[in-house]
């Protein structure tokens, strides 16, 4: 009977206890929406904002540049198409470089003077051609093969980077550089680079 009240004042506390110490380690959260267009410079990587810098440049150098209006007149109005090929990453960073190459298409597509294809999709194009002439569709909705578009130029590019650091200042220097390749000739009919420089300063503890 001694030891009844001490249990049951323990049985009580050990509870309020244990909420006690999940309250302190519960961790608060705050968060906002920023724009999405707004340059800011969150550290020295590559970034959202670089990428949208570098693919406004390339648009605008890639309608304006003659090889656009020489094909227009070569091919009597028509509108080149073009097939993303492949972008490399020379940097130590870890770069989705489909950001970029995506930037760009998206915008000269919007500009209703470039023509894109799908690539990435032309196997599953094609294994869906053949289910659809399999005897498992409808005759009048199978879709036939021998109307695709054939590419007229290769979009390729690469991203490399420079870096430079003395005492507590720090400068990364960005280079993408993009070129069109004409697939009949070979020719590389449009090339562009361009750069991005961040500099930085790091200060000490305390500073």
């Amino acid at each position: 009977m001694t030891f009844q009240a001490p249990l049951r004042l323990l049985a009580t506390l050990a509870p309020l206890t244990v909420l006690s110490m999940l309250s302190g380690c519960r961790s608060s959260f705050e968060g906002n929406y920023a724009d999405p267009n707004k340059v800011e410079i969150v550290d020295d990587r590559w970034s959202d904002t670089d990428a949208r810098l570098i693919g406004e440049k390339m648009i605008k150098s890639a309608l304006s540049k003659a090889w656009l209006a020489n094909y227009t007149a070569e091919s009597k109005g028509q509108k080149p198409f073009v097939l993303v090929d492949d972008f490399e990453n020379r940097t130590s960073e870890q770069i989705d470089t489909k950001a970029v190459f995506e930037s760009v298409r998206n915008e000269l597509i919007n500009s209703g003077r470039v023509r894109f294809l799908d690539g990435a999709q032309r196997k599953k194009i094609l294994d869906e051609y053949r289910y659809q002439n399999s005897g498992t569709t409808r005759k009048d909705q199978a879709k036939k093969a021998g109307n695709q578009y054939g590419a007229d130029f290769f979009l390729v590019g690469a991203i490399s980077s420079i870096v430079s650091q003395q005492g507590g200042y720090k400068t990364v220097t960005y280079q993408v550089e993009m070129r069109l390749t004409a697939i009949e000739t070979s020719e590389i009919v449009w090339t562009e680079v361009e750069k991005v420089k961040k500099q930085f300063r790091r200060s000490g503890v305390g500073g």
